[in-house]
């Protein structure tokens, strides 16, 4: 083509072109954009999706693992019964009945037989395998029947109330008892009431009196009021063991002067009357 005869170029077609290519790539970049977008947010919820099946399964695997110990704790607990990172001891320790000290545990009155040192020979010669946690169809003095724990039938057939002790028992029991009361959670107010409690027993001049039925009347009174504190616990008429009745302790006194008494002079009436 003769160039004197050839026309310009239309700019003005083509720069609408370049503006129509323009706005089209535009919308065919957000279009790109918003897929990636969707695809990218697909893609992260799924692996979200994927690390919580993970965590699901991870967390469900743990807790059958751990129920699976439980169980295994439960059938053989000796092998998980814990033991202290020191050496051996010089001296075998005495620990008291396993039911004495769960009912320690509860609050509960415990006898001081328990912690003499029959009491504790008694707990040592029972057996402390799982066959004592079975339990033992028992009468009561009602006549009722219940299951109680073996340990605790066969306590039942040892045990020396607390009345009926000597005061050399009631002196080897006391501190062991303390030291077990405060080993089983019981607050420093109650340790103290029994402490001074036993103190001042210990300490009473009816402790050394020749006459039997002076220390008699001390055993009697710790027995009955040992028992009334714990029975009167939480109530209006309880009361602080510490502060030892003196006015009961002279009637308890007279009380078995006075069955004394009587049973000497039964005794001297039956010798009588075979002469």
């Amino acid at each position: 083509q003769n160039p004197h005869n050839a026309d310009p170029p239309d700019y003005e077609a083509a720069q609408r072109l370049l503006e129509i290519w323009t706005a089209q790539n535009e919308l065919d970049r957000r279009e790109w954009d918003a897929h990636q977008e969707a695809e990218d947010n697909q893609a992260r919820q799924e692996q979200e999706r994927v690390l919580r099946h993970q965590e699901e399964e991870e967390h469900l695997h743990l807790q059958e693992e751990e129920a699976a110990r439980q169980e295994e704790k439960k059938k053989n607990h000796t092998k998980f019964l814990p033991f202290n990172d020191v050496k051996v001891s010089s001296t075998i320790p005495i620990t008291p009945s396993p039911h004495a000290l769960r009912k320690l545990r509860k609050g509960e009155y415990v006898e001081l037989y328990y912690f003499t040192n029959k009491g504790l020979a008694d707990a040592q010669s029972v057996s402390h395998s799982a066959d004592n946690d079975a339990l033992a169809l028992m009468q009561d003095e009602q006549g009722l029947h219940s299951f109680i724990p073996i340990a605790a039938a066969k306590a039942k057939d040892t045990i020396i109330p607390d009345h009926e002790l000597t005061w050399v028992q009631i002196d080897e029991a006391t501190h062991r008892l303390l030291q077990a009361m405060a080993e089983c959670g019981w607050g420093p107010e109650h340790l103290d009431a029994h402490l001074n409690f036993w103190m001042g027993l210990s300490a009473h001049e009816w402790c050394h009196d020749p006459k039997d039925t002076a220390w008699q009347a001390l055993i009697f009174y710790q027995d009955a009021y040992c028992k009334r504190w714990h029975n009167t616990l939480g109530m209006p008429v309880s009361f602080n063991l510490k502060y030892i009745d003196e006015e009961a302790l002279i009637k308890i006194k007279f009380k078995i002067t006075s069955k004394l008494h009587t049973a000497i002079t039964n005794q001297a009436k039956e010798a009588s009357s075979f002469c």
